[in-house]
């Protein structure tokens, strides 16, 4: 069984390490990542220092094979990613499409929001919800679901709380997956927004994780049915737009505006919404940074995580982060290698 390595790589993890996705245009048999950062270390806490994935089926979706230093030794054992309770390899070959749609039950005008439907889905997937009888003012919107169940699932950026009923009933579809609720670099050209606070630094929140990060500029779209117009960047000063200030949590996040004196954001009645469907968003507006030209530097924004990437190669590999996964912890250095059988495929091999 001949083995070629088709590509090869390396990347050294953030302060704050991320999942990392490398790109395969050639497809790949076997994936290897080794850290050699970990390698020269001997950990209180055993650390993962070799991962591997086989194709054909044989690696499980988050998994592989993991190697793992002993705690406070060099001895290397072998286990899978899933026995360890650890995340392993995600080989992703097709792009993601909408499946078919669930019908559920209720939707409760509750904060958090929770939906009650049959499923199959995971924790991070985005689901389109639509034909929510009582509840039109989100039919068509898009969210991230949590605590999933298989009856119901909660959607953490809806505060359906002041909403005057429930939902009796809905369909459901989910357009993205996330394995084992890991973000991908997809992200949603625009955003659902759900509340905005009025207060010195408003508060917005999401339907969907919104990937933001401090310093990014965001437009946005308020129908006159969710009030808060003066929002728009249109009715800003100078017509420019807000700037992100500080990230509360994977759904809220702040902006240097002051609504206190702007009018209160509230979803329209569900009765009027099958003849006055908008929906308040946001997107993107670039970066608020400064270039000083005598010391050539750019400050204000962290260029290496800029959001909404809206497109990946396929296929890749997902190598998720983490001291027991195999994209490694902060300031780790990953090699990778990918290999393709040089004959036949791996559950059929061909001499060579």
């Amino acid at each position: 069984m001949a083995f070629t390595i088709v590509s090869q790589g390396t990347f050294t993890q953030p302060a704050t390490a991320v999942n990392q996705v490398i790109p395969l245009p050639s497809g790949v048999d076997y994936f290897k990542t080794y850290n050699y950062t970990q390698m020269a270390t001997t950990q209180t806490t055993g650390r993962n220092v070799i991962g591997e994935w086989f194709g054909g089926g044989i690696s499980a979706v988050n998994d592989g094979i993991s190697w793992v230093k002993a705690n406070s030794a060099n001895t290397l054992t072998a286990s899978t990613f899933a026995t360890l309770g650890s995340t392993g390899f995600t080989y992703v070959t097709v792009a993601p499409s909408p499946q078919a749609a669930l019908t559920g039950t209720t939707i409760t005008a509750a904060n958090p929001a929770v939906a009650s439907v049959t499923n199959t889905y995971s924790n991070g997937d985005q689901v389109i919800i639509y034909n929510a009888v009582g509840m039109e003012q989100i039919s068509g919107m898009t969210f991230t679901i949590s605590s999933v169940s298989g009856s119901a699932f909660t959607l953490l950026g809806l505060n359906a709380s002041g909403f005057s009923a429930g939902a009796t009933s809905f369909l459901v579809r989910k357009v993205t997956s996330s394995p084992v609720g890991l973000i991908t670099p997809v992200a949603p050209s625009y955003l659902y927004v759900t509340a905005v606070t009025q207060a010195a630094q408003a508060q917005v929140t999401t339907s969907q994780q919104h990937g933001l990060v401090v310093g990014q500029k965001i437009e946005f779209t308020i129908p006159s049915s969710f009030g808060m117009v003066q929002l728009i960047n249109f009715n800003q000063p100078g017509s420019k737009p807000p700037i992100v200030v500080s990230i509360v949590d994977t759904y809220n996040f702040t902006i240097n505006v002051n609504t206190t004196n702007y009018t209160a954001f509230a979803f329209p009645a569900s009765s009027g919404s099958p003849t006055t469907q908008l929906f308040a968003t946001l997107a993107p507006a670039g970066q608020s940074a400064t270039f000083n030209p005598i010391t050539n530097v750019t400050t204000g924004y962290n260029f290496t995580t800029v959001p909404f990437r809206s497109n990946i190669f396929i296929p890749y590999m997902l190598v998720p982060s983490g001291a027991q996964n195999p994209g490694g912890s902060a300031s780790d250095v990953i090699v990778w290698q990918a290999y393709k059988m040089e004959t036949g495929t791996i559950n059929a091999p061909v001499p060579s």
